[in-house]
């Protein structure tokens, strides 16, 4: 009975992978600006399809994107009408990515999990300009250090040899570090470093909570979401006791980039 058990509490309520993306359709909306390759062009689109090819083999039953749950109808109906050939595909990842798949594995839905919470960085920087200005400058010399990053690699390797960097263990921790890095911008009275970090988890928290909400005991679900959030995601779902992780980069070719070459600043 015992052993029985215990083969039970292995089963997990449902298994997760966590693909962290960048931004094929920039919106602007992000810290860190890019000027990349235009996603619609022959050759990015021939990449994509091959990713795809990769990602299939996980065999997805639902599919989590970086929408509002507001927007579902929207979604899914643009995925109705592309499944049945009335509608051409954007240039963002959630369609890219995410329509191509759920066409290749019949889905009829994909599951917006996205919740908004702007980040205060606008008093961040005001702080550091007031009490720290040369923080202030390294802050920004960094931010454009990691956009400079993004568009070499941009210039130099495939979508999927890309994702391969945004999901390296590496990668996903130093993208996470630099949230980190912020909490010590405070003067002992305000800390708007520390809320900036704070309201980071708190909005990868709700967007945890919406997907948690979505789906079901034996699910298999690939989350599609930008690569600064996976470190938070995969914490919650490893630490969830019910969900198991399922590795991205088992899927993706492998990393065209060595460890030391991860680093995103100087």
């Amino acid at each position: 009975m015992n052993a029985m058990l215990c083969a039970i509490a292995l089963v997990p309520f449902a298994q997760v992978m966590v693909l962290g993306t960048y931004h094929f359709a920039n919106p602007g909306r992000d810290a860190v600006k890019t000027r990349l390759r235009d996603t619609m062009s022959a050759t990015r689109q021939k990449e994509i399809a091959e990713l795809v090819k990769r990602l299939i083999d996980f065999r997805p039953t639902k599919i989590a994107v970086e929408s509002k749950p507001e927007h579902a109808a929207k979604l899914n109906s643009n995925l109705a009408a592309y499944r049945g050939g009335t509608y051409d595909l954007g240039a963002n990842e959630i369609e890219q990515i995410g329509f191509r798949l759920a066409m290749q594995g019949r889905l009829d839905t994909l599951l917006p999990i996205d919740s908004q919470l702007d980040l205060d960085f606008g008093r961040l920087m005001g702080f550091m300009q007031a009490k720290e200005p040369a923080r202030g400058q390294k802050f920004g010399a960094q931010i454009q250090q990691i956009g400079a990053k993004f568009e070499e690699w941009d210039s130099k390797y495939s979508v999927g040899a890309i994702l391969a960097i945004h999901n390296n263990p590496g990668f996903i921790k130093q993208s996470h570090q630099f949230y980190v890095s912020l909490c010590d911008v405070t003067d002992s009275i305000e800390h708007p470093g520390a809320d900036v970090l704070g309201d980071w988890y708190k909005r990868n928290a709700r967007i945890y909570g919406n997907l948690r909400k979505g789906i079901a005991k034996g699910d298999r679900v690939l989350i599609i979401y930008g690569s600064g959030h996976a470190k938070i995601l995969r914490e919650f779902i490893q630490d969830s006791g019910d969900l198991q992780l399922v590795e991205a980069s088992k899927y993706l070719p492998a990393c065209p980039v060595k460890t030391d070459e991860l680093s995103l600043t100087q």
